[in-house]
């Protein structure tokens, strides 16, 4: 891959999902994870979990987990809701690691979609070109928010410093990039800026990717962390 910054220099950073760098779930005595969350609001109240199933990171070994999530029920109205973990997206079975570092290796790639090599070699092969392109497709309507939010994420993890103290050089799209043919350009541009700075400001603030990017979702809009 001939990205952006040094694969070597970023591998660290990008090895586990959230589950295995900070204490958002709770691990069950049979391996499986439980995310509580929050309670809605007032009136709502507790009512029992279920599961879903997601390719997470461990150590840069792809495994399957389970994770049960809290359901929450509404006393005056029957209904209910649960609480989202902040690297799940809906429908999709990989967690938002996966898939930033799928789109981030194919985009900061010297090559195409069919020949790009993954930042995580365990990664190869994970999902098809067809789904990656989808993920694409999904993310590029709401590219300029998800820089906007990584930005905001990276300038208060950063402060005091200016965020331009982590890149002097600014980052403009690199050549590789524009020189292939996108159906909207712009917002491929402004996708990759996003996930330039939030990679590149991982591993110069020496932070977990999932970490950094949990807290840019929870800046998200409801709508957009749909996405």
């Amino acid at each position: 891959m001939g990205g952006t910054v040094a694969v070597e220099l970023v591998r660290h950073w990008v090895a586990s999902s959230v589950f295995a760098v900070t204490a958002i779930y709770k691990h069950r005595s049979n391996g499986d994870l439980q995310f509580d969350g929050e309670r809605p609001g007032p009136g709502w109240y507790a009512h029992g979990y279920f599961s879903v199933r997601l390719w997470m990171l461990e150590r840069s070994v792809p495994r399957r987990m389970v994770v049960w999530k809290r359901r929450w029920l509404e006393s005056t109205t029957g209904r209910t809701r649960h609480s989202r973990p902040p690297d799940q997206l809906p429908w999709i079975r990989s967690c938002t690691l996966i898939v930033v570092l799928m789109l981030w290796s194919w985009l900061d790639s010297d090559r195409g979609l069919e020949g790009h090599h993954q930042v995580v070699p365990s990664l190869e092969g994970a999902n098809s070109s067809r789904t990656v392109q989808r993920w694409l497709g999904r993310a590029l309507p709401y590219a300029i928010e998800i820089q906007q939010v990584i930005r905001n994420a990276v300038i208060e993890r950063s402060e005091p410093r200016p965020v331009e103290f982590l890149f002097p050089g600014g980052l403009p799209p690199p050549e590789r990039l524009m020189r292939r043919r996108w159906q909207d350009p712009s917002r491929v541009f402004q996708l990759w800026r996003g996930l330039a700075l939030l990679v590149i400001a991982a591993s110069r603030l020496e932070i977990h990717v999932p970490i950094l990017l949990a807290e840019a979702r929870g800046r998200m809009s409801t709508a957009q962390r749909t996405v």
